[in-house]
């Protein structure tokens, strides 16, 4: 589980889901596609939000265990 601030390798594997899913952590620069970092910061709580709102399941930022359901099911 991860949610805002925390640092893992998980959270760069994050990233490059999102971005490949359509929900971009940034444009450019950290967290963009092929920059993705290991820092969950604000853009990448973001990003998580609209994936969880798109997804239909409590919109809060945080990666736990239904956020990761839908993401093992696409």
């Amino acid at each position: 589980n991860h949610h805002l601030y925390d640092v893992s390798s998980d959270i760069k594997l994050l990233q490059e889901f999102l971005s490949a899913h359509g929900y971009p952590v940034a444009s450019n620069g950290p967290g963009s596609p092929g920059n993705e970092t290991t820092f969950f910061g604000m853009k990448t709580y973001q990003a998580l939000i609209k994936f969880q709102k798109v997804n239909r399941i409590p919109a809060t930022g945080y990666l736990g265990p239904l956020t990761r359901g839908v993401i093992n099911n696409l």
